[in-house]
């Protein structure tokens, strides 16, 4: 279970379709990338990565222009993005490193 932010509650709270792209990767992290066309037409994205023990490291939304972008190439864009943070990209990433560490 993730412990979920106020970026996530918000994106919750508004009903629309979306794509969903959810994965463990090999240092333990989880990425989550979610997309859908707003109203207005345009794409919005919203990237998440929690810790292996579920804590929140990223949790961000993103807006895109509809007339460049459609849904799915929003999702692999920020599967991409969220891929990088949960690999230490960021430097800041504590699970990033966790086959260094021994199991506390």
């Amino acid at each position: 279970m993730f412990i979920r932010g106020k970026t996530y509650e918000a994106w919750a709270a508004k009903a629309l379709d979306e794509e969903c792209f959810t994965q463990e990767v090999e240092n333990g992290c989880h990425i989550e990338v979610r997309a859908r066309e707003r109203k207005d037409g345009d794409i919005e994205v919203l990237l998440c990565v929690y810790t292996a023990t579920g804590q929140c490291v990223v949790e961000r939304t993103k807006q895109l222009s509809g007339a460049e972008w459609t849904v799915r190439d929003a999702l692999k864009r920020g599967i991409d993005q969220a891929e990088r943070i949960a690999g230490g990209e960021s430097g800041r990433l504590p699970c990033a490193d966790a086959h260094l560490h021994d199991d506390d």
